[in-house]
């Protein structure tokens, strides 16, 4: 069966981007309420809400129907249906992770109503044990997700090297209006954790000038009851989240803005024991601590006689409630205040102006990996849990109208980092309709992303048990004169296996990238069909390095000592076929995504994924879609992890009334299977079934 639902799906994919379309839900035919529309406006790709087609950028969009189609236990499942996007397909590990374009989870940047979320990667032991940060906003109260594709820095600084994912909520109505889901997911085998969920969103106005939406969700996946390597279960996780936002205008043009949100996340472990790095018997794929995140944010927005403005002040807060067998804390904390004016002008051409401004400031503190050895690799005595850091940046940005069919969007960022000092970030964009239905489009930009408070620091120091050594392999020990250290045999004390100190480094300096990418696309009434070649250069690439023998401690340490490339090739698809069929697509082929010096793949990534679904509007209220993931080989460090595989689902949705909606389907229709998966963070739980519930009041 694997074989046929392999063909099939490349089939399904193939005949998609050859014969129609366009990014994945980014737009779709006006006369459909479920998707983007060709004239919405996106404002992730701009300081100013641009049409999607104008956009300054690679740009795809997942709609409100889409979250709503089928359960999703984390939006990384339907982030890695994007060309040029991969993770997402297991809810654990390595492939849980968004990556975008070859780069890094920690390289995208996410925010909610272009606000950031925060970081909680280091309050965990390591970065990887956490979870990635895109589940702290009840999916109830979501109205679409916008994914920009390459560099921001331009706009948003650090952390925007690789992308940026904006989930954009639902505005209040003028009237009373909620909903409330709910579903239950199980699996074909009894052993694998069931998950349920269930969400509850309202929103109207308290007087003519006070509005509220309160919105709650409860989510929790069961964990596996098998044992974990040999039949490669996985923990389960609960997600319980709170929000609340008041909205007060009291005079025309101005509105005032206040929102708090509170989050907790909290893994399940399986029944299955293993020892932990001191021997002690712990749950093992409990993946992450329970995690806590508290949000507030005050804001003014503003229509002026010369523009718009726009104020935020907030702040972000994790804290990690439980640091597994570890036994430490960790908490981080921010505050930003961000500043936006938009104004136009008219000279030789239109221009739409953006200028801005932003403070944040950043603490962390770990007890687990800040200040756990005594001395650093210097020598200098390490005291404190804490790290502190202050960045302050301003941007500008022009939307240039050269003709009403040529586009040109040149912006720059200007940061100040408390360490690194300044970096300047460019960019220039330009958008050609050459005729109604086509466009061109191609950029050049600079990316940069600053050291993180652990990274920059010599005192955060990790334990590794020996997988993080083996840069060390061979070395010998050397006092301050290079002279080998002898042990007491009178041999020289050489690193042949064992544990060692992984640290951060004061004298890292920030990363640099630059980004051209060049595409068209054609937007016919009945197919569409597009295709992008990226290319990202970046320098000062920042990697564990072996360091030696100190203070009786083997170290390796963060070090810019590589450069790295990505490059490669998406394509989209979508046609309107008849009898009320739509076929979308989308393909991503990962021409190269390595370290220029050792050769190394930079993560694990597949060279070719893909993703297609077939919709069929049955009648005005019932609708199904046959969609297919597929998933190439794994390659990391030249070794292949795992086989290309390709999963199918089958959803179905029925609106019984105008107020409710049922929602059924299979999940991995075919039972496909993952081999090569032991260890590696894949995850093939196999055939599931699904029932879900919306109701509109």
């Amino acid at each position: 069966m694997s074989y046929v639902s392999r063909g099939l799906g490349l089939c399904l994919m193939t005949t998609t981007i050859l014969a129609s379309g366009s990014a994945l839900a980014s737009v779709d035919d006006q006369t459909d309420p479920r998707v983007a529309r060709l004239d919405d406006v996106v404002v992730t790709a701009s300081a100013t809400g641009v049409d999607v087609r104008d956009a300054p950028a690679s740009i795809s969009v997942i709609t409100r129907e889409d979250i709503e189609r089928q359960p999703v236990q984390s939006l990384a499942e339907l982030l890695g249906r994007l060309p040029g996007v991969t993770g997402g397909i297991s809810p654990t590990g390595a492939m849980s992770k968004i990556t975008i374009r070859g780069l890094p989870d920690n390289y995208t940047l996410v925010l909610v109503d272009g606000r950031r979320v925060g970081n909680s990667r280091d309050i965990s032991y390591r970065p990887d044990l956490g979870r990635q940060d895109l589940n702290w906003i009840s999916p109830d109260m979501i109205e679409r997700i916008e994914v920009v594709r390459g560099p921001m820095s331009s706009l948003y600084g650090s952390d925007a090297m690789g992308g940026v994912i904006n989930i954009i909520t639902r505005k209040i109505a003028p009237t009373w209006r909620g909903s409330a889901n709910t579903s239950y997911t199980w699996a074909e085998d009894s052993q694998r954790g069931d998950a349920y969920q269930l969400g509850v969103n309202v929103a109207g106005p308290i007087t003519d000038t006070l509005g509220l939406r309160l919105g709650a969700t409860y989510a929790r996946t069961n964990a596996d009851e098998v044992n974990i390597s040999g039949s490669n279960g996985t923990g389960g996780v609960v997600n319980k989240n709170l929000n609340g936002v008041l909205n007060w205008a009291p005079i025309q043009n101005h509105n005032f803005s206040f929102e708090g949100s509170y989050g907790l996340e909290e893994p399940l472990a399986p029944k299955t024991l293993v020892p932990d790095r001191n021997g002690v018997l712990v749950p093992q794929g409990a993946f992450g601590s329970k995690t806590e995140r508290t949000n507030f944010r005050a804001s003014h927005e503003g229509k002026w006689s010369f523009g718009d403005t726009r104020l935020d002040i907030y702040r972000n807060a994790f804290t990690n409630k439980a640091m597994g067998a570890y036994g430490g804390a960790g908490e981080f904390e921010e505050w930003i205040v961000d500043g936006l004016l938009n104004f136009e002008k008219n000279f030789i051409w239109r221009h739409k102006f953006a200028l801005g401004g932003q403070y944040r400031e950043e603490q962390l503190t770990n007890t687990d990996t800040v200040g756990t050895v005594p001395v650093d690799f210097n020598g200098n005595v390490v005291s404190g849990a804490t790290l502190k850091g202050d960045t302050a940046a301003i941007f500008a940005e022009d939307q240039i109208t050269l003709r009403e069919t040529l586009l040109l969007t040149l912006g720059a960022r200007l940061d100040s980092h408390h360490r690194y000092g300044e970096h300047f970030s460019p960019r220039a964009y330009l958008v050609w309709h050459p005729a109604e239905t086509w466009t061109i489009r191609g950029g050049v930009s600079k990316g940069f992303r600053a050291p993180s408070l652990k990274e920059n620091s010599a005192g955060a120091a990790t334990n590794s048990g020996g997988n993080g050594c083996r840069g060390l392999i061979g070395m010998v020990a050397r006092d301050k004169n290079g002279n080998p250290l002898l042990d007491g045999a009178g041999k020289p004390i050489t690193y042949t296996s064992g544990s060692c100190w992984m640290t951060g480094n004061p004298d890292l300096k920030p990363e640099e990238s630059t980004s051209y990418e060049v595409g068209f696309s054609y937007d016919g009434a009945n197919y569409r069909f597009g295709a992008t070649y990226f290319l990202t250069d970046f320098d000062n690439k920042i990697q564990y390095a072996p360091l030696g023998y100190y203070e009786g401690r083997w170290w390796t340490k963060n070090e810019n000592i590589q450069r790295a490339r990505t490059k490669g090739l998406e394509l989209t698809g979508q046609a309107s076929l008849p009898y009320d069929l739509t076929l979308r697509g989308n393909a991503t082929w990962m021409i190269e995504a390595k370290n220029l010096d050792t050769g190394a793949n930079l993560i694990t990534t597949p060279e070719w994924s893909g993703f297609a679904s077939l919709d069929w509007r049955a009648t005005e209220r019932l609708g199904l879609m046959l969609s297919a993931q597929y998933t190439g080989e794994q390659l990391s460090g030249g070794a292949t992890l795992t086989n290309s595989h390709t999963e199918f689902d089958l959803t179905t949705a029925f609106e019984a009334s105008d107020t409710v909606t049922l929602r059924a389907g299979i999940t991995n229709l075919f039972a496909e299977k993952i081999s090569g998966t032991s260890g590696d963070g894949y995850y093939s739980p196999g055939r599931r079934f699904f029932v879900g519930l919306t109701t509109r009041f």
